[in-house]
């Protein structure tokens, strides 16, 4: 990288790897070049070395004109390893909330179903479970109501009925399928809930009353409700439940307001009953020093944030009395932790491989984990360091916390912004404007939830935000910001006349470059065009007219211009010329604003050139 002004004018100086990517905590002018700065948005680092304009978003599943956030959301795969998506939201002072379901036809077409309506609190908190009386895999949930609700994830369409019975598609038994066989057998259609009394076994049930004609429509199994006032042993039955999780198929339960953890039997969710002494799978109760704030299971423990600075470490640990009675100890371990260093909320903490990774009351992101060198003991670790500015300065109510491919997601949904964290490089992206509240995966690739509206999208994708079928969608806007350069001499005058910058354009493209002089240009600022159709700069490709010229996929049809055999928009080398105006330090950036734009930085750089006029450092 470029470090100091070389004597002569011929010389470039340029910048061609970005390995810090974006930095938000030093002085701007102390920075390496190639460093992005805060003014930088909506520009992603590459595996191939190059900044690039982000990918855009598109719609999955319908519009939404309801001005409500999706605030929870929850994935499982069930038995059949089928993947299910819930999203709870459309609460406002003008709409009841709900809680739906992503449902794909048969011919690939997504719709977010309900699976319960009129909702006066939409924030959900979800679990996984195994249930062994049906060898189903459901999803439990509470929001603070003294009940806990389940769903098997069951669904099929209606082939043909009869006022008594009906006959899914397909070969395959509503109960392999996923439908209860011994659970509540209730069925809802278009909102209409319905019990059936057999059939289950086959692809016809029977036992229904008074069905109208349902052909072609999508059936579910009913939630299924059940209060405390029935549990075994648990919770009080005004008890609010707020958070719930997992571990080895037993349910962690607490409420938002209280400082109980109860711990379900082995296989139950509504018997939390122990023995004296206790052994081996059954239910328990602890009292934390603090309100509950959120569950994580990580191994055989299950990590526990309370108030705004404590972590436990909840284990199970077999013992053997005095008189030889062997027993199950539930313990409940504080970490080492600091002032403010607790999870902000349930949706703030998550999984990232051999770690925890949350967003904290200080408030940075951290990691919680078995670090190299200390004894196997969890340690937490910062690493928002590097954007403490930015984090500092951020509302994180909202807030969730996502890993999907050795990327870190942080969604900061009051800023309207995601923040990632780059594992590999151990770096950060700049902030990019996304108006995502959570995230979720199908078939491997990364969705989001909106804060904007209750809608859902596909997140890297295309090159505009919000696609929808019929539009077009709206324009990204991308800006590279650097760190201030003065070229190895602080004190001393540089001059430069001429900019290099290489990288990859579209054709349909306008780069707006700028070169800002001394701390915020209050020197000046000088502005520079690059067209992705001026082919004295660009290297085109010729239309290949002709079928057999080129292989089919190698140019695109209409306005964005062809691609690369690397996947990229045609190669650009181009040196602006401009007056010199002398220097200390300069910060240079590239912008682009517009729908289906696409623009790849490889290097850029100034022939910058020690001044002849004073000051500058005198040489020994």
């Amino acid at each position: 990288m470029a470090s100091k002004a070389p004597s002569g004018s011929n010389e470039f100086l340029l910048v061609e790897k970005y390995p810090l990517t974006y930095r938000n905590r030093e002085d701007v002018t102390n920075l390496p070049p190639g460093v992005l700065i805060v003014g930088s948005k909506n520009v992603l680092s590459n595996v191939s070395e190059r900044l690039q304009i982000r990918e855009g978003y598109a719609l999955d599943g319908e519009t939404s004109a309801i001005a409500a956030a999706i605030v929870s959301s929850f994935d499982w795969l069930t038995r059949g390893n089928e993947e299910k998506h819930l999203r709870a939201g459309f609460l406002s002072s003008s709409n009841n909330g709900k809680l739906q379901y992503r449902y794909v036809d048969e011919d690939g077409n997504v719709t977010w179903r309900d699976l319960l309506t009129n909702l006066t609190s939409v924030s959900y908190n979800f679990t996984k479970f195994w249930n062994t009386t049906e060898s189903l895999r459901e999803v439990l949930f509470v929001n603070g109501a003294s009940q806990i609700q389940a769903w098997n994830g069951a669904t099929a369409v209606v082939l043909s009925n009869t006022a008594t019975t009906i006959t899914k598609t397909g070969t395959e038994s509503w109960a392999d399928a996923g439908f209860y066989v011994s659970g509540n057998k209730t069925i809802v259609v278009d909102g209409v809930s319905y019990t059936y009394t057999g059939g289950e076994s086959t692809t016809t049930l029977t036992g229904l009353t008074a069905l109208p004609s349902l052909v072609g429509e999508v059936v579910h199994q009913a939630v299924v409700t059940t209060l405390n006032s029935s549990f075994t042993s648990g919770p009080p039955a005004t008890f609010k439940n707020g958070l719930i999780s997992t571990l080895n198929n037993q349910i962690f339960l607490s409420s938002l307001t209280a400082s109980n953890v109860w711990i379900s039997q082995v296989n139950s969710y509504t018997n939390y009953s122990q023995s004296t002494p206790r052994q081996v799978g059954e239910g328990s109760m602890l009292i934390l020093d603090d309100n509950i704030v959120a569950f994580k299971p990580q191994e055989n423990f299950m990590y526990v944030s309370a108030g705004q600075d404590l972590w436990y470490n909840i284990n199970f640990e077999l013992q053997t009395s005095t008189v030889g009675v062997t027993y199950e100890q539930v313990n409940a371990e504080p970490l080492k932790t600091g002032k403010r260093q607790g999870a902000i909320s349930q949706a703030a903490v998550s999984h990232m491989k051999n770690n925890i990774i949350v967003i904290t009351n200080e408030t940075t992101i951290d990691m919680i984990g078995r670090m190299e060198n200390y004894f196997g003991t969890p340690q937490q670790n910062n690493i928002s360091d590097s954007i403490k500015l930015d984090i500092d300065s951020y509302d994180f109510e909202d807030s969730s916390i996502y890993y999907h491919r050795y990327k870190i997601y942080a969604a900061v949904p009051k800023e309207g912004l995601v923040r990632i964290y780059n594992i590999i490089t151990g770096t950060w992206e700049a902030p990019q404007e996304l108006p995502i509240s959570r995230f979720y995966t199908v078939d491997g690739e990364l969705f989001g939830h909106s804060y904007a509206t209750s809608e859902s999208y596909k997140l890297f994708t295309g090159y505009a935000d919000r696609v929808y079928p019929g539009f077009l969608g709206h324009p990204i806007n991308m800006v590279m910001k650097f760190s201030y350069q003065n070229y190895g001499e602080r004190n001393g005058l540089k001059s430069a006349n001429y900019l290099y910058v290489e990288g990859y354009v579209n054709e349909n493209t306008t780069v707006s470059a700028a070169i800002t002089y001394e701390l915020d240009g209050c020197a000046t600022v000088k502005t520079f065009e690059i067209d992705g159709a001026d082919t004295q700069i660009v290297c085109l490709p010729p239309a290949q007219g002709p079928f057999g010229k080129s292989s089919l996929g190698k140019v695109k049809f209409g306005g964005e211009g062809p691609e690369t055999i690397n996947n990229l928009p045609p190669k650009f080398r181009v040196e602006k010329s401009f007056n010199n105006t002398d220097f200390f330090e300069v910060s240079i950036s590239f912008s682009v604003l517009g729908v289906n734009n696409r623009f790849e930085l490889l290097a850029f750089g100034l022939n910058a050139f020690a001044s002849t006029q004073l000051p500058i450092k005198i040489r020994q």
